[in-house]
């Protein structure tokens, strides 16, 4: 009976072991090296001249570079905030002067639902207004705000994608989406029905060219700026590979109720 207890035993003290020696490492104690990059980044958001941006991107390179190789808790919420400072601290960039803002939202990409928040309320806030010159930005933002993968701007994403009335963010949103490739099956066959959509009526309209039919022209036009993205996000989505409107539908009716 001993001899019995002993064999039974030991597979678990084994298994004990071998857990033991696969628990991550201890979380890392905060980086005084990432709080000297934070006040410094500070000084060049502040800076009313706009002097030093160019630093100010290398310094939010390399916080980014600290965050992706892992940091404690404190720090990367320290980070999350100094980047959301980028955005709405300071004085304003002009819209062709934007390399820090670019720089804070590629940064943000990589912090999830923290960095979704701040990459969401920059695209909402009228600070970089729905305006032509603003637009280059707010693709930046529509882009990583869909790196950040946080399912919980699915349904915002699409309906930029489907609403959207400036054509380059139609095609950044769609683009955005096709983050969403690991997601569960039931997100991806969602994002799919609402690009398919847009994709279909933009479609119809454009194959009614004539000479004096504005929309189906301004359709075709719409089309020649989105499809690529948006073939390449649903590629993405779905495994497939299709080039135009037609084949993506033809393929979603048949398959639509299977698994993808």
């Amino acid at each position: 009976m001993r001899r019995m207890l002993t064999i039974a035993t030991f597979p678990l003290f084994a298994v004990m072991a071998m857990a033991s020696a696969q628990d991550p490492e201890p979380t890392k104690e905060p980086d005084k090296e990432i709080a000297e990059k934070i006040e410094a980044l500070k000084d060049v958001v502040l800076d009313r001249k706009t002097e030093h941006d160019e630093q100010g991107v290398k310094l939010i390179d390399e916080l980014n570079m600290k965050m992706q190789a892992g940091v404690h808790p404190k720090d990367k919420a320290a980070i999350v905030k100094a980047l959301e400072d980028v955005f709405f601290k300071g004085k304003l960039r002009a819209p062709d002067h934007t390399s820090l803002y670019a720089g804070a939202a590629a940064a943000l990409g990589y912090c999830g639902e923290d960095g979704a928040k701040v990459l969401r309320k920059a695209y909402d806030k009228k600070r970089f207004p729905d305006k032509k010159e603003w637009v280059p930005l707010r693709e930046q933002l529509l882009k990583y705000l869909g790196r950040t993968k946080d399912e919980s701007m699915v349904k915002f994403l699409c309906g930029e994608a489907r609403r959207q009335p400036e054509a380059a963010l139609q095609a950044a949103a769609g683009e955005a989406l096709g983050n969403f490739e690991e997601s569960k099956e039931e997100i991806r066959k969602e994002i799919v029905g609402e690009l398919l959509i847009r994709y279909g009526e933009l479609a119809e309209l454009a194959s009614q060219m004539g000479s004096s039919n504005i929309e189906a022209q301004n359709a075709q036009d719409r089309l020649a700026a989105l499809s690529d993205k948006w073939n390449t996000a649903l590629a993405k989505l779905t495994r497939q590979n299709f080039t135009t409107f037609r084949d993506w539908q033809a393929w979603h009716n048949k398959n639509r109720t299977q698994p993808w």
